[in-house]
C-alpha cells in the first residue's frame, strides 16, 4: 500500500540518505499508527451511520471519505485519492486521476458527529 508520508532516507530529490534503521521503523510505526486511526475513526462513522438511520450506499461512502480525509488532516499527513481508494478496497484504484485531498478548513473545529451530520445532511 503506497502512503503519502515523507520517507526519512529519501531527500526531496530522491538521492539516498545514509542508512538509519530507526528513522525507517519509526516512519513504519507512523504508518500504522496513521492505518489504525483511519479504521477506528471509519468504525465510528459506520456506527453513526447505523444509529443515525443512514443506510445509502453513496452516503455512507461520502462519510467514509470525508471521515478518513477529516483524520489525516488531523494528523497534518496528506492522503492522496489512490491511496485512500486503496485502503477502501475500491475496485479499479490504479486507474483513477491521483490527486491529494484537501480538508476545507471551514469544517476544522467540527467535532466528527458533527462533520458526519453535515456530509449526510447534503444528500
Amino acid at each position: 500500500m503506497s502512503m503519502h508520508l515523507h520517507h526519512p532516507n529519501l531527500s526531496t530529490t530522491g538521492k539516498k540518505k545514509v542508512w538509519d534503521m530507526q528513522a525507517t521503523r519509526n516512519w513504519i510505526a507512523q504508518l500504522e499508527h496513521r492505518i489504525e486511526d483511519i479504521r477506528y475513526y471509519m468504525e465510528r462513522t459506520i456506527d453513526w451511520c447505523e444509529t443515525n438511520g443512514v443506510y445509502d450506499d453513496r452516503t455512507v461512502f461520502v462519510c467514509i471519505i470525508m471521515t478518513s480525509v477529516w483524520v489525516s488532516h488531523l494528523r497534518n499527513e496528506p492522503i492522496t485519492k489512490k491511496e485512500l481508494f486503496e485502503m477502501l478496497g475500491v475496485k479499479g484504484w490504479e486507474g483513477i486521476d491521483d490527486s491529494i485531498y484537501q480538508f476545507n478548513e471551514d469544517y476544522e473545529s467540527f467535532e466528527h458527529e458533527e462533520l458526519l451530520a453535515m456530509v449526510a445532511s447534503s444528500f
